[in-house]
C-alpha cells in the first residue's frame, strides 16, 4: 500500500508505518479557471486539487488531474433531506470518462470540526464512486508528522466508508499508458 502526503520531510518515514512507498503530492488550490488551468500545466508530476466549489466542473472536465480531494468539504450545511457531499452521478460519470480519481483524505477527518458529518459525507461519496466505478484514493495526505497514519489504519478507515477494495497504486495505471512522473 501506498500514501500521499502533503509535505516532503514525511517521505522517509513510509517504511516505520508500514507503507511501500510514500509519495509527496504537491496539492493545488485555485480560485479562478485561468489559475487553475497555469497551475496544473506547470506541474508534471501526478496532480491533486483541492475541490471547490465555482471550479468542481472544470476540475472534473480537466484531463490534467488525476485526483481530486476534499468534496466533502464545499457545502457548510446539508439540505433537509439530503447530504450535500460535493460529488453527484455528473461528476462521477465525468470523473469516470477522464480518469480522475477521488480521494479521500484522513487528515482531513482528523481536523474537522464535525467529524459525524464529515465521515457521512464520505460514505455518500463512496457509495458513488462504487456505483459509477470510480478510482478511490485513501490516503492520510497528511500536512505534519501528527496527521500520518499506519497502513491498516487506513485501510480500516477505508472499510468504515464502505470501500471494500482500494488500491492507490491504481492512479498511476489510469492515464493511457503514460508513466507519472512523482516528485519526490
Amino acid at each position: 500500500m501506498i500514501d500521499f502526503v502533503l509535505d516532503r520531510e514525511l517521505v522517509n518515514l513510509g517504511k516505520r508505518f508500514g507503507f511501500e512507498k510514500i509519495y509527496f503530492v504537491d496539492l493545488i488550490e485555485a480560485k479562478d479557471a485561468n489559475e487553475l488551468k497555469r497551475k496544473t500545466s506547470k506541474n508534471d508530476g501526478l496532480v491533486a486539487v483541492r475541490a471547490n466549489k465555482p471550479l468542481l466542473r472544470g476540475i472534473f472536465e480537466s484531463k490534467k488531474v488525476d485526483i481530486v480531494v476534499g468534496l466533502e468539504c464545499i457545502e457548510d450545511k446539508d439540505d433537509l433531506h439530503y447530504r450535500k457531499s460535493g460529488l453527484d452521478q455528473v461528476l462521477c460519470s465525468l470523473a469516470d470518462k477522464h480518469r480522475i480519481s477521488i480521494g479521500f483524505s484522513f487528515d482531513e477527518l482528523l481536523n474537522a470540526k464535525d467529524k459525524g458529518k464529515m465521515i457521512g459525507r464520505m460514505m455518500q461519496n463512496a457509495v458513488l464512486c462504487k456505483k459509477y466505478k470510480v478510482n478511490v484514493v485513501v490516503a492520510s495526505f497528511s500536512k505534519d508528522k501528527y496527521g500520518l497514519r499506519i497502513a491498516k489504519d487506513l485501510e480500516a478507515f477505508g472499510r468504515v466508508i464502505g470501500i471494500d477494495k482500494f488500491d492507490n497504486t491504481k492512479v498511476f495505471k489510469l492515464k493511457d499508458n503514460v508513466d507519472i512522473k512523482v516528485i519526490e
